[in-house]
């Protein structure tokens, strides 16, 4: 198993807490990793059920050691369905997980979380590049595969925004929080559909 020290975290978490509502019953997330989006759901929402899902057995057992959700499931995402009910969630994260798949695959799931889910709340890099080497060899699902643009999201429905750092020119630049016209201009975009 890896470090139990952190490496890194998402520049993009209080967005992304504003996001889920206040009121959340029910969350899935989808891709959870080592369960950044269960430990900030859990310390500024009060959710009665608390899913997480991910495809590396080293994440679920960092979860399990941590409790991290209320329900820990070892699934490839390329396999759906998933095994839930229709709307059985109020809310469905996939927070930096889809570009790790190929595209029909990433499509696929987020048609289940559709069915899942009330609410869907989806992550990406605004532009693809490949995982440091190192990084890829330890949890090989971790390769990035797919790119998806905001024109992905919009005609499934999505407001989409720009999130993290401005990047041009592949440098990013610090900002403040703005509601960007642009949102392929931030490092990542930050995708939400209600249903």
């Amino acid at each position: 198993m890896e470090s139990d020290v952190p490496t890194w975290t998402r520049p993009f978490l209080h967005e992304l807490l504003e996001e889920i509502p206040k009121n959340v019953d029910s969350l899935v997330d989808v891709g959870c990793g080592r369960g950044i989006v269960g430990a900030m759901t859990r310390i500024y929402r009060t959710p009665k059920r608390l899913v997480g899902i991910d495809v590396f057995p080293d994440y679920i057992d960092f979860c399990k050691k941590y409790v991290m959700y209320d329900e820990l499931f070892l699934l490839d995402l390329r396999q759906t369905p998933l095994p839930f009910k229709d709307h059985e969630f109020d809310v469905a994260t996939c927070i930096e997980t889809i570009e790790h798949m190929p595209k029909i695959h990433g499509e696929k799931l987020l048609e289940e979380l559709h069915r899942i889910a009330a609410t869907v709340i989806v992550s990406t890099p605004s532009s693809f590049f490949k995982q440091p080497k190192g990084h890829v060899e330890r949890n090989s699902f971790q390769a990035h595969v797919s790119h998806w643009t905001v024109e992905d999201f919009k005609k499934r429905g999505y407001k989409v925004r720009g999130v993290g750092s401005l990047a041009m020119h592949k440098v990013a630049f610090p900002t403040r929080k703005l509601t960007c016209r642009f949102p392929r201009f931030y490092q990542f975009l930050l995708a939400k559909r209600k249903r």
